[in-house]
């Protein structure tokens, strides 16, 4: 490697700007590739941070915070923050710590002569002395196996949803009972829908408010930390590196079911009393009829068909570096997995030397913390970090 080639960022959301504005901090040449905070900024409005607003911050060298920024706009700081506020403060940050984006996509990295060769979508061609990949979640959507063979025009998932109005008058059949599914079933009630939700488990739950002021009791018992109150989330936050040590199957474990599907306090009034619930309702099958989709379900007293107009699925995201189209199918080979999730060394660096994962794709690794963007605290400074002492041995 050489040190004219630089570290290579793709992707230009939290994790993505978080790990460049730390590089610029440590002085190390970097290219950072991607829509700056597009996947926040293209969501439909009405949308909300699940999160707290000094939980929301993109880590950075200068300590520019949201809820800060927030105060000093007279909007919500705590909770609920909308999801429009963040991307514009991503939006914001970028604009004075990252100005370099280049705002197209990387169609390809290929292992090359100790480091890699980068394509990108406008034609353009570099060589690369590190690459990190900080795609976030558009790449990791999980469709039920049953939906995903649904008609695009039938099947959405909420991710991929910018705009509730088409849905006016419809009968909408939610699969799932997370954040996502919730607010999407309330957001299509109040667009005029008819949405029913269809849960695997019991039904939905809805996490409590955590008063602003505590005694000093409770504080001990419970600290207050990005994820709320609690002694685990406390040591999730404080000692990132510690479910690393854990075995793989338990590390696993935990993080497929630490925070499960739940809905934040401030959604139940908009969604109790106005979204049918069917649960527990296991989606069997699913085809097109009638212009619309029938789901086949299994439920608590039987199997039974259901039909709606359309399905959305609040069905979360799995990570897969197999989806990464834009990492060579050789170079994709070589990445020693975690499931199907890279695994990763304590840098974040995978088994191919000089190939970073941030964010959602290292949380087999690092656990629930990287799954959300009060993550870029430890993931921006460790990556950044470890970038800069190659830099200075290139």
């Amino acid at each position: 490697m050489t040190a004219s080639r630089p570290v290579v960022i793709v992707g230009a959301g939290p994790y993505g700007l978080s790990i460049a504005a730390h590089l610029r901090g440590r002085g190390v040449p970097f290219r950072v590739f991607g829509d700056p905070m597009s996947f926040w900024r293209d969501m439909p409005r009405g949308l909300f941070l699940k999160s707290l607003g000094f939980a929301t911050t993109i880590s950075n060298p200068q300590g520019l915070t949201f809820d800060r920024w927030c105060r000093e706009r007279g909007l919500e700081d705590r909770e609920p923050c909308s999801t429009e506020s963040f991307a514009a403060y991503g939006t914001w940050l970028q604009e004075r710590l990252v100005p370099e984006v280049e705002r197209t996509e990387v169609a390809r990295v290929e292992r090359r002569d100790g480091g890699f060769a980068v394509r990108l979508a406008d034609g353009g061609a570099l060589e690369a002395s590190r690459v990190v990949v900080a795609v976030g979640l558009r790449h990791y959507q999980r469709m039920p196996e049953p939906l995903a063979r649904l008609p695009p025009g039938l099947a959405s998932h909420t991710a991929r949803l910018r705009d509730y109005r088409p849905f006016l008058g419809k009968e909408v059949l939610v699969v799932g009972a997370g954040q996502s599914a919730l607010e999407a079933a309330a957001l299509l009630g109040e667009a005029g829908a008819r949405p029913q939700l269809l849960a695997r488990g019991a039904g939905p739950i809805f996490h409590g408010r955590t008063p602003p002021r505590r005694s000093l009791l409770a504080r001990l018992r419970a600290p207050m930390t990005v994820f709320g109150a609690g002694r685990m989330h406390w040591v999730l936050e404080h000692v990132p590196r510690a479910l690393s040590w854990l075995p793989e199957r338990r590390r696993v474990r935990f993080t497929r079911g630490y925070l499960g599907p739940a809905g934040a306090w401030w959604l139940r009034d908009r969604f109790e009393g106005k979204v049918p619930v069917r649960a527990p309702c296991e989606v069997l099958s699913a085809r097109p009829e009638g212009g619309g989709v029938t789901l086949r379900v299994r439920e608590a007293d039987g199997e039974r068909e259901l039909h709606g107009d359309a399905v959305v699925a609040g069905t979360g995201f799995e990570v897969d570096v197999d989806r990464l189209a834009f990492l060579d199918a050789g170079l994709r080979d070589r990445i020693d997995r975690v499931e199907r999730a890279p695994r990763l060394d304590r840098h974040f660096q995978s088994s191919v030397p000089g190939l970073y994962f941030a964010g959602v794709s290292a949380m087999f690794q690092f656990g629930p913390l990287v799954r959300f963007v009060c993550g870029t605290s430890f993931c921006g400074p460790a990556v950044a970090r470890h970038l800069a002492r190659g830099a200075s041995t290139a």
